[in-house]
């Protein structure tokens, strides 16, 4: 009996191969056909893209998992494994809002790593400054220093999530100004936005205090959830990016409470 037996959505299909190969350690072709039902055609673009993305290692007949299992990596490297597509999406969307020129404050996040790949790609912008408390943003957009300036906020390392926080971590922040403010967050609903980890939402907060027009980008799992600590009511953004995995219906209440939404 497969595994599976329902077809999945290509996000979620791609999370359950990497399950199974991290699971067993390696797994063929005709085998994740079996246990997902489906042919061994899209099994193999689903691996491909997975190598791609850096998740598994694509070896001949299947794929390998890398040296260490899902269960015991960081939250940040688990993190990276889900939505890919729909983040990669979202940080299209909103690196297009970004002009020459301007001032960009972009939080710590795995949604907002594909805005900054997504900036990496647009190479007719110039003088562009973004200020970031993620060590993996920082790293990976000085790649493009001849068109992006990047500054590190200082502060605190947090392992797991590569970034910095309190305590010295709103030092800098509170004496810089952006044109455009990015941040993710783990829960959208009318409660407001929300995160689990107090560090983390004490820096979004500095974000969107320090700019201009103030972006949330969350992929559709996060839509209709709630957790513990609020990091600001929802009239403290001026638009929302999530993709258009999420349900019409979960938007509506925060359309209807004055929440700008754009789906990617």
């Amino acid at each position: 009996m497969p595994e599976w037996s329902q077809p999945a959505p290509a996000a979620v299909r791609r999370e359950q191969v990497v399950s199974i190969i991290e699971r067993q350690g390696f797994a063929r072709v005709s085998e994740l056909s079996r246990l997902l039902s489906i042919s061994e055609v899209t099994v193999r673009s689903d691996l491909d893209y997975l190598a791609e993305a850096n998740v598994i290692q694509r070896v001949h007949g299947g794929a390998i998992a890398g040296i260490r299992s899902t269960a015991q990596v960081p939250d940040y490297e688990r993190a990276l494994t889900r939505a890919i597509t729909e983040k990669r999406r979202i940080g299209h969307a909103a690196a297009a809002l970004v002009e020459s020129e301007m001032a960009v404050l972009l939080d710590a996040g795995t949604t907002t790593l594909a805005i900054a790949r997504a900036l990496l790609a647009r190479d007719e912008l110039h003088g562009v400054v973004v200020f970031t408390n993620s060590l993996t943003i920082a790293l990976e957009l000085g790649a493009a220093e001849h068109n992006i300036t990047v500054v590190v906020t200082g502060g605190t390392v947090r392992h797991k999530q590569r970034s910095l926080v309190d305590p010295l971590g709103d030092m800098f922040v509170g004496a810089v100004h952006g044109d455009l403010c990015f941040i993710g967050c783990n829960g959208v609903s009318l409660d407001g936005f929300t995160n689990s980890s107090l560090p983390d939402v004490a820096m979004k907060r500095r974000f969107l205090d320090a700019g201009e027009r103030r972006i949330v980008v969350t992929d559709s799992s996060k839509i209709g959830k709630s957790q513990v600590i609020r990091i600001a009511p929802l009239d403290r953004a001026d638009l929302l990016i999530t993709g258009t995995e999420t349900p019409a219906a979960q938007l509506e209440p925060l359309r209807e409470a004055g929440l700008a939404v754009e789906q990617a």
